[in-house]
């Protein structure tokens, strides 16, 4: 890392670019990167012919009437060329590296990447972690998978592009991770924000001690809702001494990180400028939506310049509302956001759309529960008639259970307009998890 760069910021060029000159650099990128595609990928070629559509295609004339590209898509096109499907721009031999996506929704895609790819990657993911706030004093255990997973490797490049130490520990043998941390004196942890309720329970059980004995500063959570939840992220900074940041929102099909708070904390900044294309759409119509304060939609990503598996006018399937589109006080550029779940967890509950991320901010209203940890488990595909919910809690509540429902189902009640089953487990019955948490649970 440069010296001479400003704290506040690791890429100023793009991070406060003015949106005037941000489009006209996103137009050219665009032609650019629209010219390559047409010329390297076998599976846009095709499905723009289907189409209809000319060979050459210009931005200003029908880049908005573009067909979405769906992850079903992609799969399937992996599946009768595989292993990288059609859309692979360049030869085998250019390819830098090979990852996969979580699957946490279904079959997993491959991933290739070139070394510009992987550069532009790591970089955007540094602005995230700068971001945050992660610097060159710091030394930072990273515990997201390594296998395969862009979480893993990725992410531990742009944790270290920072400047910052890395102690690349993945998952699993958590005792030896607080072993770890103890040793080498860690400040900060970058992980999953469900991953600390099952190192809290190490802690006591274990090791006699209460999470902010660990003596960890800094916390950068990603891969789950957690953080946009106030209580949530109050509770976790409390028990762990730790400023708990919301650092690393992003999507492996499309490039990894690109959103991430300020220390504004004022929502995720989109740190996808230059590198990405985000639009905003109605998930039903699939008509543009405008990025303004206020508005949600689904959003939608358009790679600017990416080799190997380009993307145009990728779903991404993640609902999110627009906080902000004018510039932050920190004097950042880029749109901010919060993300109010997948599309395909939205929940039809006698005709109401439900959000798991919705249930979270309920929960987390009840000074009873420690963290919101639940389950919503369906018995057959939506749209239901009735939600049957799975809350932990402290077991000397399950005296008093009914009480305890019948405020949290009022209270569902006045704010989602739905009338849940509910039913409290002892606290640690659910099971954990280093990586991502399901909280939809398909029992069909």
């Amino acid at each position: 890392m440069n010296s001479s760069m400003p704290d506040l910021f690791f890429d100023k060029k793009y991070e406060t670019i003015p949106l005037k000159k941000l489009r006209k650099i996103e137009i050219e990128l665009l032609k650019k990167q629209l010219d390559y595609i047409i010329k390297n990928s076998s599976f846009y070629k095709k499905k723009y012919r289907s189409e209809g559509l000319t060979k050459r295609i210009k931005f200003q004339d029908v880049f908005l009437q573009l067909p979405l590209t769906s992850k079903k898509e992609l799969l399937e096109d992996q599946a009768e060329h595989s292993p990288f499907g059609s859309n692979l721009s360049v030869n085998k031999s250019a390819i830098s590296r090979v990852h996969r996506t979580s699957g946490t929704s279904g079959t997993p895609l491959f991933i290739a990447l070139t070394k510009k790819d992987v550069q532009t990657t790591v970089n955007t993911g540094g602005r995230c972690f700068w971001s945050s706030g992660l610097r060159q004093e710091d030394l930072v255990v990273h515990c997201l998978n390594y296998c395969l997973w862009t979480g893993g490797y990725t992410d531990h490049q742009s944790l270290e592009v920072t400047g910052a130490g890395v102690i690349p520990y993945g998952t699993g043998n958590s005792s030896a991770l607080i072993e770890t941390i103890l040793k080498l004196k860690a400040n900060a942890i970058h992980c999953t924000p469900s991953y600390l309720i099952k190192l809290e329970v190490l802690l006591r059980e274990e090791f006699k001690m209460s999470p902010i004995e660990l003596g960890l500063k800094k916390g950068f959570f990603g891969g789950e809702l957690g953080m946009q939840n106030s209580g949530y992220r109050k509770e976790i900074e409390k028990k762990w001494g730790i400023k708990a940041m919301n650092a690393n929102y992003g999507l492996s099909d499309a490039l990894s990180m690109f959103g991430a708070e300020c220390q504004k904390r004022t929502g995720l900044h989109f740190h996808g400028n230059g590198v990405l294309l985000a639009e905003l759409i109605d998930p039903t119509t699939k008509e543009n939506l405008a990025i303004e304060k206020g508005c949600i939609g689904e959003l939608v990503l358009t790679n600017l310049e990416k080799e190997a598996q380009p993307l145009i006018r990728y779903r991404t399937h993640d609902i999110i509302r627009i906080i902000d589109h004018n510039p932050c006080s920190c004097g950042r550029t880029g749109f901010r956001f919060e993300i109010i779940g997948r599309s395909d967890d939205m929940i039809v509950v006698k005709g109401v759309n439900v959000f798991p991320s919705a249930i979270a901010e309920i929960i987390s209203e009840f000074p009873e529960f420690s963290y919101p940890e639940f389950q919503i488990r369906l018995n057959a595909p939506p749209p239901v008639n009735e939600l049957n919910i799975l809350i932990e809690c402290k077991a000397e509540l399950l005296a008093n259970a009914e009480t305890l429902i019948d405020k949290i189902v009022h209270k569902m009640k006045n704010k989602l307009y739905i009338y849940p089953k509910i039913q409290l487990v002892e606290e640690g019955s659910l099971p954990r998890t280093e990586g991502k948490t399901k909280r939809v649970i398909k029992l069909y």
